[in-house]
């Protein structure tokens, strides 16, 4: 036993050595990969020949850049914007608009697609309406008459449709239409309503004992008649016409109109100790509009009885004085004796003193009453 201590002792001395050997050996081996591959390095920078590493990749050389900073770039082509549009030319009248925000864009389209129809309008509705009233221009009836054109040719659209709206440059670009057969179906039914109407506003004044009544309807008749030419013209604006209107009927319409005008007489009362001057006033404008301007109720065709008041206006002004005219209008039919109608309007003035502003309040407030008093009877 004791000649084999000393061999164990050995044995145990070399296994110690073996295993503490290995990390140095690793070592060893890192570091010559690491100082081969420094070597590869630097003999590619002076340009030597290097052999060639197992695990080496070489990366591929970049073409060299031009420098930016010295030439500017181009500026890229501005290319006119192409709106593709969501209508067919065939299905729908378009109409295009621009503006500086997309709001403005389309409220211009579709003022340029109201316009289309406007000018067609009156050009249409005055052919019908020309032989019968150039005869009498300068008259109220050729005034009242273009008036009532006027009106129905810029009535807003319906149904018209909003397309793609786009951005050219600083202003923006919208596209409006409108569906011609969806437009013709409603603008017939449309068609057709009025003219039911129509017959029944000829049918009532042909049966109105009074003339005010009978010009009541037949006024009416005319609006009517005037609103389903305008429908009439837009048939024909997007090509779905429909049959026009005997020109005979208009004649007839004016005729009994003019008839009914003829010698019509107002019978004028302004109930007030300062209403002369409004009398006098009122009396020469409705004179000049055709009618003829009386004070006896019995022998009238209407009653207007004007109640008018002034009042003071208080204000922070101490060098002038204003005054409020103030005016309430009622219409009375002399054969039932009923209040058809009633209105009131006023106007407020300042001068030097309250009497002088009264009286250019007054003057002021004859002008808006005429005017209301004649597009009742018109």
């Amino acid at each position: 036993m004791k000649r084999l201590i000393p061999v164990l002792m050995v044995t145990s001395l070399v296994l110690t050595g073996c295993v503490t050997s290995s990390p140095v050996k690793t070592r060893t081996d890192r570091s010559a990969v690491q100082r081969e591959r420094a070597r590869q390095a630097f003999d590619e920078l002076e340009g030597r020949p290097s052999s060639p590493a197992p695990a080496a990749v070489t990366a591929p050389v970049q073409p060299p850049r031009p420098d930016m900073s010295k030439t500017p770039a181009p500026a890229p082509a501005q290319t006119p914007v192409t709106i593709v549009a969501d209508f067919s030319a065939s299905t729908h009248l378009i109409a295009r608009g621009y503006g500086q925000s997309r709001p403005e864009a389309i409220r211009r389209a579709k003022a340029e697609l109201s316009n289309t129809f406007k000018s067609r309008i009156q050009s249409d509705i005055s052919s019908v309406t020309r032989a019968v009233t150039d005869s009498a221009k300068g008259n109220s009836l050729y005034k009242n008459v273009q008036a009532k054109i006027r009106i129905a040719s810029t009535i807003e659209l319906e149904g018209v449709e909003v397309g793609p709206v786009v951005k050219d440059g600083r202003e923006y670009v919208a596209d409006v239409a409108l569906n011609r057969e969806q437009a013709a179906r409603k603008w017939r039914n449309d068609i057709a309503r009025i003219s039911a109407r129509i017959a029944v506003e000829q049918n009532a004044a042909k049966t109105s004992p009074g003339k005010l009544m009978k010009l009541k309807h037949l006024n009416k008749a005319m609006n009517l008649f005037i609103e389903r030419e305008a429908l009439i013209s837009r048939l024909q604006v997007i090509g779905r016409p429909a049959e026009q209107t005997d020109q005979r009927e208009f004649e007839t319409l004016v005729a009994t109109l003019q008839e009914i005008k003829t010698n019509f007489r107002i019978s004028l009362n302004v109930k007030s100790p300062k209403g002369k001057d409004l009398s006098h006033k009122l009396a020469r404008e409705l004179t000049e509009a055709g009618f003829i301007v009386g004070n006896q109720p019995s022998d009238s065709d209407v009653i207007l009885q004007v109640a008018l008041a002034l009042s003071r206006v208080k204000t922070n002004d101490p060098n002038f004085k204003f005054m409020r005219a103030t005016a309430d209008v009622s219409i009375i039919d002399p054969v039932t004796g009923k209040t058809v109608g009633n209105f009131n309007e006023n106007k407020r003035s300042g001068h030097l003193s309250y009497e002088e502003a009264g009286a250019k309040a007054t003057r002021s407030l004859s002008g808006k009453l005429a005017q209301k008093i004649i597009a009742y009877l018109n």
